[in-house]
């Protein structure tokens, strides 16, 4: 008499759904380039109008607008979308080292290329464009 293994469907469902949410995390997930570049695709024209519709910076800020954030516990990460008109973010999104770079008053931890002129600009934990640096 020959035995089968019975797996309760429900088991096949939940590995189903971890394997998906993994698959996820890997590709699109928190703050990948993958990720970044699929959000992008889906939403730059909406992050565009928001940044351009702010008005110039006397100081040369450069334009921008929260993309992302996390944390837990008080220890706060922000990264930013970033107008670079004159594209000098260029060379930092080439290198991925860290730095103060102008137009930006903190130094960062990484920037990222999305498209010519558009940047994702995060920072250091606990430190943001308007208070911390």
């Amino acid at each position: 008499m020959r035995r089968t293994l019975k797996i309760p469907l429900i088991l096949i469902a939940a590995l189903g759904c971890l394997a998906v949410v993994a698959l996820w995390w890997v590709a699109i997930g928190h703050a990948s380039a993958i990720g970044s570049s699929a959000r992008w695709l889906v939403r730059s024209h909406d992050y565009k109008a928001e940044v351009l519709a702010q008005p110039g910076s006397a100081n040369g800020e450069l334009k921008h607008v929260e993309w992302d954030g996390w944390g837990w516990a008080g220890q706060d990460t922000v990264v930013y979308v970033v107008f670079d008109p004159r594209d000098s973010l260029s060379q930092a999104a080439i290198s991925h080292q860290p730095g103060k770079y102008d137009g930006i008053p903190c130094e960062v931890f990484l920037v990222r290329r999305l498209e010519s002129h558009w940047y994702t600009v995060r920072f250091y934990t606990n430190s943001d464009w308007q208070t911390n640096c």
